[in-house]
């Protein structure tokens, strides 16, 4: 799933999800309103229950407790009366049903589409957190322009950040460095390596998209800075940044946001 896909997947979820939730919440009413009617209780009651409390909840308690009582219609009048009533308290003529066993119901329409939409509603849910772990598991940069690194970048065995970041994904593929980064506070940070080979051959690239900024790409060696580039200030994409300021060993580094937002790239080693 793309980072492009994915805000329109999330839209038609949560569409659908609150769409099938209205649906089963009208559903469950209306046939709570109509069975309830049939089994002496009030109809009132248990819609109202169904609506500001769980539709759910309200299913297994009128299960459990409502339907003790069932009532049929009189023969004569037709009129609800108990099944175990001998005399309609309408008109008074006999219940011709008294002492015979219940019809068996089926499970109405209305039910079966409460049902339906209930599990299309939580279908859509799971559906909505399966889709945000594979894609904060799989995303990628959004402009990756390379298979791979002849100097793998790897993540960085340590990492502390404070603040907060919204959808923060990253990985390393084939040695490229990639990351997206929606929003997040000031000075909020990601953290890379690798084992620098040939100084005066290698340069790093760096392929990134963003809004606003600055957003920084930190350079450093032995825990002192090298060089610092404002990614989001650059005239062209990607990025050539020649190494020869360091040595054959560890590099470190860092992406850091000052203010940028909607970030993704690549950064890696040629």
């Amino acid at each position: 799933m793309t980072a492009t896909a994915l805000p329109i997947v999330f839209f038609l979820m949560i569409f659908l999800c609150m769409a099938s939730s209205l649906a089963f919440v009208v559903l469950m009413a209306i046939w709570l309103y109509k069975d309830s009617r049939l089994h002496g209780q009030d109809p009132v009651l248990w819609v109202l229950i169904c609506i500001f409390a769980s539709p759910i909840i309200t299913l297994i308690l009128y299960l459990a407790f409502g339907r003790k009582q069932t009532l049929l219609p009189c023969q004569s009048c037709q009129q609800p009366i108990p099944h175990t009533a001998q005399y309609c308290e309408h008109c008074g003529a006999s219940n011709e049903q008294y002492g015979q066993p219940l019809p068996r119901r089926k499970m109405n329409g209305l039910l079966k589409g409460a049902i339906a939409t209930g599990a299309v509603s939580i279908l859509s849910v799971v559906f909505m957190f399966v889709a945000l772990f594979a894609f904060a598991m799989n995303a990628g940069g959004g402009s990756q322009l390379t298979n791979s690194a002849s100097v793998p970048i790897r993540g960085a065995s340590v990492t502390v950040n404070s603040g907060w970041a919204l959808m923060s994904t990253e990985n390393h593929n084939e040695g490229v460095w990639n990351f997206n980064l929606n929003k997040s506070s000031n000075g909020y940070h990601l953290d890379s390596t690798f084992t620098l080979d040939d100084p005066d051959t290698r340069t790093l690239m760096a392929d990134a998209d963003c809004t606003g900024g600055p957003l920084l790409l930190n350079i450093s060696q032995d825990g002192q800075l090298v060089e610092s580039v404002d990614l989001s200030r650059a005239e062209s994409q990607p990025v050539a940044i020649p190494l020869e300021n360091c040595t054959a060993e560890t590099v470190d580094l860092q992406l850091v946001n000052e203010g940028a937002t909607d970030i993704s790239g690549s950064i890696w080693v040629e």
